[in-house]
């Protein structure tokens, strides 16, 4: 089975000159004459309009896929600026893209729903292995749309996913769809025929004190925490200094301190950043939030994110089944690289320890990630993460 991968990078300043860089790169790298698909993620220095039609005419294929962020993980750096190239071609291999656009101006659940019929509509009668999708990280709660792609795929269906981001700014991110730039859209790619899938999901928090439960929430706004106003949480462990919430779109403690929901079987605590609290209180989330679920604010450290970098890595090498992985993609939340500072590179030598130093590797920093928290043979559940890494590597 021949399945080919060529990835490029480039830091240059002018987009021209990243674009051209990157993409002949990744055509060198491949050494094939065809490319069927082409993933780009770029941090938001670069013009969108201008590389995606450079990228397009080097590697001569319009099946370009992508989304905005706010760093680019690869196997020699963690670079705040650049432009990378994924380039894809296989015979046993096959791929279908899709998007769709201004999604907050319709019902989110027939977003998603949308945007999968969109990808299937070109894939044809191959066998599906999993969906791969980058949607407007600046959405409040994207689980409504991960609800109308299963509408499409079904419950337990590999879906994976990540939100665009722009550095912490929440103002604009970008998604990519062949010479098409959204600011408020969703864009993925389906891949199925002769491969193998390896997935894996970890994040590290540990919950902090005892637990406590949600009495009232609406979607993604907890309004009521033990009969109190949901942002009391912060203020009985952190009194004034949980003002902080207030003062910024996501704060420096919700980053340290994120709520925890515990669920019923799975392995870790389902992770939630507070993006905001309102005057009466509630607490805004990045996802949705179960009703009268245990909740508790959770703590980590740099020790523990970097374990769970490595046993993530190991599910998804697990998952491989011995296969030797042709592509290793690693969409990882922008508040863990803000935790780890300068060890942040830590993670990328944990995952080349566990896949070998010379598997193709390629990440981004996000704001949220969709990933089955379970193996992919005990599939029951996709889940909206914060805080979380999640590995895909395919073979």
């Amino acid at each position: 089975m021949a399945f080919h991968t060529g990835i490029g990078f480039s830091q240059k300043l002018n987009t021209k000159e990243a674009a051209i860089e990157a993409a002949e790169q990744a055509k060198l790298l491949l050494q094939q004459k065809k490319v069927d698909l082409a993933v780009v993620f770029s941090t938001i220095h670069y013009s969108s309009q201008e590389f995606l039609v450079l990228i397009k005419d080097i590697l001569g294929t319009n099946q370009i896929v992508g989304c905005s962020t706010a760093g680019i993980l690869t196997s020699n750096l963690i670079a705040t600026r650049g432009i990378s190239v994924v380039a894809l071609t296989s015979d046993d291999v096959h791929f279908a893209i899709g998007c769709i656009d201004n999604i907050t101006s319709q019902d989110l659940r027939m977003a998603g729903n949308s945007l999968a019929k969109n990808v299937t509509e070109h894939y044809g009668q191959h066998r599906r292995q999993a969906f791969v999708f980058f949607s407007d990280g600046v959405l409040t709660d994207s689980s409504v749309i991960l609800k109308g792609i299963q509408d499409v795929f079904g419950n337990a269906f590999p879906i994976i996913g990540a939100g665009s981001c722009d550095d912490f700014h929440f103002k604009q991110s970008h998604q990519f769809c062949r010479e098409k730039t959204m600011n408020n859209g969703a864009c993925g790619f389906l891949i199925g025929g002769h491969t193998t899938i390896g997935l894996g999901t970890r994040h590290g928090w540990k919950p902090l004190g005892k637990p406590r439960f949600v009495d009232r929430v609406e979607h993604n706004v907890i309004k009521t925490i033990d009969g109190k106003p949901a942002a009391s949480i912060y203020q009985e462990y952190f009194g004034e200094k949980a003002n902080n919430l207030r003062s910024t779109r996501l704060g420096q403690m919700s980053i340290l301190y994120p709520l925890g929901i515990y669920l019923p079987g799975e392995d870790e605590y389902l992770l939630r950043n507070a993006v905001s609290i309102l005057a009466d209180g509630s607490i805004v989330c990045q996802g949705e939030i179960p009703r009268e679920a245990e909740v508790h604010i959770m703590l980590s450290n740099k020790e523990s994110c970097i374990q769970a970098t490595m046993d993530a890595a190991m599910q998804a090498q697990n998952n491989l089944k011995g296969t030797e992985p042709k592509l290793v993609i690693i969409f990882e939340s922008l508040a863990r690289h803000k935790l780890l500072g300068r060890a942040a590179f830590q993670e990328i030598k944990a995952i080349k320890e566990v896949f070998g130093y010379t598997a193709p590797l390629i990440g981004i920093y996000t704001y949220g990630e969709i990933c089955p928290t379970r193996s992919l043979e005990d599939i029951d559940k996709m889940h909206v993460q914060n805080e979380s890494i999640t590995i895909l590597a395919l073979g």
